[in-house]
């Protein structure tokens, strides 16, 4: 029987076997690349397992953080009112203050000039009864 095969009938048959051969192959790089593929959806999946959780605790975190920071914000600004207001009230008392306090030390030093002017030789002062630098 494979006497009676002429070159054209053997062309067939070792182009057929070629294409048998080459669809087992393509089967066998499909199956290794089902395989890849069917490993890497299980590492997506157990990423997304992993890391949704963790990204919803993240965010809950930052939303605390900002409500921690506003509550920050609003002590900053009652502080700076308050340093505002004993900033005003202080200027108040030194105003208030030091108008009487420099007419009180002005009559001290007015008394003490004259108790020494008029308080005879026998005080501190020089001759005209003034004192040195003073």
């Amino acid at each position: 029987m494979i006497a009676a095969l002429d070159g054209g009938d053997v062309a067939l048959i070792v182009l057929s076997a070629f294409w048998g051969l080459l669809v087992l192959f393509l089967c066998v790089v499909l199956i290794n690349t089902f395989r890849v593929l069917e490993s890497t959806k299980i590492l997506i999946d157990v990423m997304r397992e992993e890391t949704v959780p963790l990204l919803r605790e993240v965010k809950g975190s930052l939303e605390r953080t900002n409500r921690e920071l506003d509550r920050v914000d609003v002590v900053l600004e009652a502080t700076g009112e308050i340093v505002g207001r004993v900033r005003r009230i202080s200027g108040l008392v030194e105003e208030a203050v030091s108008g009487p306090l420099v007419k009180l030390i002005s009559l001290g030093v007015g008394v003490r000039r004259a108790t020494s002017r008029f308080g005879g030789k026998g005080g501190k002062g020089g001759k005209d009864g003034k004192k040195g630098s003073a």
